[in-house]
């Protein structure tokens, strides 16, 4: 794919909670294939909801989204849902996959490596200290090896280990 190509473009979208809470005003942007974008701002600028457009989650009030069909995306959200906190490290993992991966000890292993997460596959998540969690959603989201990786405040508990 090349670097010109557009996988996703935002055209004059808007978007408000209830009837005052604006959060998009006619927004518009697009995202080349391998680029990295940054989409920074206070809480309740309307980041989350960008995610949730993107995903499919949220549709736009007014304007239109554009993503390439084919295209797969993750996201490595904030926190691990609670009904979760019972699986294993590499249950976890395997969530991320409709389909049985003969190959996922070594995705994972090479995954923990590269966020730099050094705990037991068969761990429980609840035994798991913030700052690990936070890793381990990160390593989720990249295990997919998605087009668009998007991560909400992927920063958020790593100086906990």
């Amino acid at each position: 794919m090349s670097s010109n190509t557009v996988l996703l473009r935002f055209d004059e979208v808007s978007y408000k909670y209830g009837d005052k809470k604006v959060i998009l005003d006619e927004a518009s942007f697009s995202v080349r294939a391998h680029t990295k974008i940054t989409i920074m701002g206070q809480n309740g600028a309307g980041k989350s909801t960008i995610f949730k457009m993107i995903t499919g989650d949220l549709k736009p009030q007014e304007g239109k989204i554009n993503l390439v069909p084919g295209n797969s995306i993750a996201i490595a959200k904030q926190v691990i849902p609670r009904e979760q906190y019972e699986l294993t490290v590499t249950e976890y993992f395997e969530t991320a996959f409709p389909e049985k991966d003969y190959k996922m000890p070594q995705k994972i292993e090479k995954v923990m490596e590269e966020v730099d997460l050094r705990v037991p596959v068969d761990k429980k998540i609840k035994e798991l200290s913030g700052g690990q969690q936070a890793r381990l959603l990160l390593a989720q989201a990249i295990i997919q090896e998605p087009d668009i990786l998007l991560l909400d405040e992927p920063t958020n508990n790593l100086d906990d280990t």
